[in-house]
């Protein structure tokens, strides 16, 4: 007496189905080929011009005028305490964030000039 399951082709077909689609589905897991931008670095990192600066960190919180060209300023959290009064004895759920201002120096052409910054 013969069984009514599926015949060996039928299984084999149903196990290379099931190996393609895991396949298909490992393939969020392959590396990268271009890594993300790394929004913790401070600007400019690598970028060079302005359409880079841009297109990478946004638009600045301000634009200012010099000798060279326009000035692209940013904002960048670099302190943060959660608890401030904690030395001087007090308890607070106040929090006390410091920033650095990085100034981006661009001639007439858009290309970077020089890159400064002065905590706030």
């Amino acid at each position: 007496m013969r069984g009514t399951g599926p015949g060996p082709i039928a299984r084999n077909a149903g196990v290379l189905l099931l190996a393609l689609l895991l396949l298909a589905a490992c393939e969020s897991f392959i590396p990268l080929r271009e890594p993300p931008a790394n929004r913790i670095e401070s600007p400019p990192g690598d970028a060079t011009t302005r359409a880079e600066v841009l297109a990478r960190y946004g638009p600045p919180q301000e634009v200012r005028a010099s000798d060279v060209g326009d000035v692209l300023v940013y904002r960048r959290r670099v302190i943060v305490e959660a608890n401030p009064a904690r030395y001087s004895g007090g308890e607070s759920s106040d929090r006390l964030d410091r920033f650095e201002r990085v100034m981006i120096y661009l001639d007439g052409d858009g290309k970077i000039v020089h890159v400064s910054s002065e905590l706030e």
